[in-house]
């Protein structure tokens, strides 16, 4: 039963991240990433959403040498977990599984978005640059782990040192369930430690 009741909140989870444009026009906020994280028996669930400005430092496709090996030291860090988040040693909590989301552009807001850039631009004969990328279109990528526990009782928290990879990422919300409810906080480079 608690399988199924983490793959369910995973799929929460899940769906709610990967589909910003269901929220307001203002999800997608450089600096700003979201962690999903559930605690099921010996099993932990951490997904990471971030844009792709504060992982790779651009949002549109990778054309350079340069960028091309920007992108693919943004998908290497995603894929070593250990640099992003510390546990308590003491619960002895391994890796099974990861599973990472390169960066995707949202193409319905992209559109609309540059036309807003445009309107802008022609009504007021100056350019309201909002965004690092210009009508490149909002972009984010994250990752999805799953660490096994041997002494889950022992795992009261955990650390986000991403701050210090990713210097420009300035808050991550959290949203969690535990065994003993749900949590929800706001961690930033001065205050990235979570406590259940």
């Amino acid at each position: 039963m608690k399988a199924v009741t983490f793959l369910l909140a995973a799929a929460a989870f899940g769906v709610h991240a990967n589909h910003p444009e269901h929220e307001s026009h203002g999800a997608h906020e450089h600096g700003h990433g979201q962690l999903n994280l559930v605690l099921d028996g010996e099993q932990l669930l951490i997904e990471l959403q971030a844009p792709a400005a504060d992982l790779v430092g651009f949002e549109h496709e990778a054309k350079s040498a340069e960028e091309k090996a920007k992108y693919a030291k943004a998908l290497a860090l995603l894929k070593q977990p250990d640099q992003l988040f510390r546990f308590s040693p003491d619960a002895g909590c391994t890796l099974t599984q990861q599973e990472v989301n390169a960066a995707q552009a949202h193409h319905e807001d992209e559109h609309d978005h540059g036309h807003e850039h445009e309107h802008a631009k022609e009504a007021s004969g100056h350019d309201e640059h909002h965004d690092d990328e210009g009508e490149a279109g909002h972009a984010d990528m994250g990752a999805m782990y799953t660490f096994t526990c041997r002494t889950p009782a022992k795992l009261s928290g955990l650390e986000a040192t991403l701050f210090t990879v990713y210097p420009s990422l300035e808050k991550l919300s959290v949203q969690g369930i535990l065994p003993t409810g749900q949590t929800a906080a706001e961690l930033t480079p001065a205050a990235n430690k979570l406590s259940w």
